[in-house]
């Protein structure tokens, strides 16, 4: 679909007119008309306005696909997380059971409607619907985006890691890898773990989109990061070990209350 006819779908399905939204973006009527029938390109900052007025997020509006695949697979995804049948999110949505199908088959795209009520049965945002994401921010990427932060140069870097310039140039413009090592050194300088450069925090954010609010604001609570802290330095067997006493809790939690 494209970026005019996702505007014009958008605008539609939240009752808002043509000269309602080019009012509110300071334009001409016709001019937006000439941007939904894709004559005419918005500016990026009318773009950010359009995703704030229509409540829709600028990565989705951007996003040149005519396929409804990212959708489907995460409604599927996140239905079969949550242990519910197709039916019952069909019961608790209030859509038609069928559609919830064709969705997650990619047959038909959802209406704005129907993606507000799933995302409420399912209790997520529409963001984590319709918004693509990347793979993740490269490791040059984040080295040259900490390192600027720090007002470092890369000549400085390169000298407190004990590495040539060069190097972290071919690094950060990612037309190399370092080795685990080197990535150590500049992780030091860089003052974070190794682990930072490793995660991918795209993938980190989109997972925790899916969680429902209680479960990130218990993410949040003190005494949770605590019982975090405490587990991220064991050992393989040791994290093990911990997983399999609370499966064993999970099991036999009402024989142990």
């Amino acid at each position: 679909m494209s970026l005019g006819s996702k505007i014009r779908e958008f605008r539609n399905e939240r009752g808002i007119t043509l000269t309602q939204l080019a009012k509110k973006l300071e334009v001409s009527p016709s001019f937006l008309s000439a941007v939904e029938r894709d004559i005419k390109k918005p500016s990026l900052i009318m773009l950010k306005k359009i995703s704030s007025y229509l409540n829709i997020s600028l990565s989705y509006l951007m996003t040149n696909s005519e396929s409804n695949s990212v959708t489907g697979e995460k409604l599927k995804s996140i239905r079969k997380g949550r242990g519910l049948s197709v039916d019952d999110l069909a019961e608790l949505s209030e859509v038609p059971a069928e559609d919830i199908r064709n969705i997650e088959k990619n047959v038909v795209r959802p209406s704005l409607a129907q993606l507000e009520k799933l995302s409420t049965a399912l209790n997520v945002t529409i963001r984590y619907f319709v918004e693509r994401h990347s793979n993740g921010t490269n490791l040059g990427d984040k080295i040259r985006g900490l390192r600027e932060k720090l007002d470092m140069s890369q000549a400085e870097l390169a000298g407190t890691a004990g590495i040539s310039p060069s190097l972290v140039s071919q690094i950060e413009n990612n037309v190399t890898m370092p080795s685990l090592e080197t990535l150590d050194r500049i992780a030091e300088c860089l003052d974070v773990e190794t682990s930072f450069f490793l995660i991918d925090t795209n993938a980190t954010s989109q997972y925790l989109s899916s969680l429902s609010p209680e479960i990130v604001s218990l993410i949040s609570d003190p005494k949770v990061q605590a019982i975090l802290n405490a587990v991220r330095d064991l050992e393989p067997g040791e994290l093990k070990f911990i997983l399999n006493f609370l499966e064993f809790f999970k099991i036999n939690r009402k024989e142990l209350s």
